[in-house]
């Protein structure tokens, strides 16, 4: 009953509102990166949760300004005098209104996650509990940042301490996930990045937090709750500076937990990641529906490739996220397929089998970012050399250099011109320079030809 009457004549519905429609409003309104590859935020349960994570960015700046709004309310009502002088302790009223503004915030974040869990079964994605740790950590966040709105309330019942207030959670948090951010220059080291709630974009679909992080951040934001709960609940100068202790505590144990760089703020998810086989092909469990359709395609590819001297022998899925401007990984035994990133979980078997086929089974050296033709063309070669029809990649949804299509059919009449023997002998040196990235493959195939 008290709860339910501070939720009526407190900020706290309003609180969970504003997260809800805000984050709704940037998830379905703007066609941002979580709709597309390769981590679209309905394809995994976990990368919704990083999703919802990275949009703390912008949600917690609400959630702090909203509990400052709040815990100004007893001094700018005149209340404060009057609440002193009742039995009950100051402890029990900070209780009742943290418990309020805390909890509709936190209902408001949860329900974000609700929504785009729906999504992720209506797209059929792949759930796993590894979500848990990923939106449990962002929870205690949010909680947490309620409650430092709240003390900071109190402490400064100021008409512009709460947009202030949200105004330099929002520059820092800002700043935070810059230090996160590859490719950003930041002022601050990843560890201090995680010191806030928000996440870096998921490169990947089979991504979540590492263990150390996860532990980490619930010390440092348990800390900040307890802080700000204490500082709130405070009735003396003496009692709000022992407050501070759970914060400082919480901080000094957390940092050495921290990954040091931004490339170790994400790790493989083991469940999504785990191999799933079928003789010679693997794929991730992730994408194991799409391992009877690969199958057939797949071991005719195999033996199509077994002309080419130390010719690959298993076929499967590239599991790390691949960076925009940083060459996939290859092996010489190994043709490896990018079901995050190309359109083929629910390709048919002629584009899978063009798909194990290119490049004569090695992918690209140049990230794809920095796609270049003579690259693209080489692989496009190699593929039609077994299949007798030059046909454009699947990846990246087919498009790469389609207008430049006849260039390339032009370099396929002349290869095709060549006598068989030659033609292997070529097509197996631009293999080599593929698997070293030492060279360019088109030169091997058709010298001085047309770019």
């Amino acid at each position: 009953m008290i709860l339910r009457i501070e939720l009526r004549r407190s900020i706290a519905p309003w609180a969970g509102l504003a997260i809800l429609a805000v984050a709704l409003g940037f998830l379905f309104l703007l066609t941002g990166p979580w709709w597309k590859v390769p981590a679209p935020w309905t394809a995994h349960a976990t990368t919704t949760a990083l999703w919802v994570r990275f949009l703390l960015q912008f949600l917690w700046p609400i959630v702090v300004g909203a509990g400052a709004i709040q815990g100004m309310r007893d001094s700018r009502s005149g209340m404060v005098e009057l609440l002193t002088t009742t039995s009950r302790p100051s402890r029990h009223r900070a209780a009742r209104l943290a418990g309020a503004v805390g909890g509709a915030s936190a209902l408001g974040f949860l329900l974000v996650f609700a929504v785009g869990a729906v999504e992720v079964l209506a797209h059929g994605g792949f759930f796993s509990a590894g979500f848990v740790p990923v939106l449990l950590v962002g929870l205690l966040g949010v909680v947490a940042g309620s409650w430092l709105g709240l003390a900071v309330g109190r402490l400064l019942p100021h008409p512009l301490t709460a947009p202030g207030l949200a105004v330099v959670t929002l520059v820092l948090t800002t700043l935070c996930w810059m230090a996160l951010e590859p490719g950003i220059d930041s002022v601050l080291p990843a560890r201090a990045g995680l010191l806030a709630p928000a996440l870096a974009e998921p490169r990947g679909m089979m991504v979540t937090t590492p263990v150390s992080l996860d532990v980490g951040q619930a010390v440092w934001f348990l800390g900040l709750a307890a802080t700000g709960f204490l500082v709130l609940a405070a009735d003396s100068v003496r009692a709000r500076l022992l407050g501070l202790l759970p914060v400082v505590a919480g901080v000094a144990i957390a940092l050495p937990l921290f990954p040091a760089t931004q490339a170790d703020v994400l790790t493989i998810d083991t469940v999504a990641a785990e191999k799933v086989c079928d003789g010679p092909i693997c794929l991730s469990r992730m994408h194991a529906g799409s391992l009877a359709a690969l199958a057939a395609p797949g071991r005719e590819a195999l033996a199509l490739l077994a002309r080419l001297p130390g010719a690959p022998d298993r076929i499967e899925e590239r599991i790390a996220a691949g960076q925009p401007d940083v060459p996939s990984a290859r092996a010489a035994d190994v043709v490896y397929l990018d079901f995050q990133r190309d359109d083929l979980a629910k390709a048919d078997a002629a584009t899978l089998r063009l798909a194990v086929l290119a490049g004569a089974g090695v992918p690209s050296c140049t990230g794809w970012s920095r796609a270049m033709f003579s690259d693209q063309a080489a692989r496009m070669i190699t593929a039609a050399y077994f299949t007798g029809e030059l046909k454009l990649l699947p990846e990246y949804g087919g498009g790469w250099f389609k207008d430049k299509f006849g260039v390339a059919g032009q370099l396929w009449a002349t290869f095709r011109a060549l006598p068989p023997d030659v033609q292997l002998t070529r097509v197996a040196e631009a293999r080599q320079v593929l698997l070293t990235c030492q060279g360019d493959p088109l030169e091997k195939l058709v010298p001085g030809g047309p770019r």
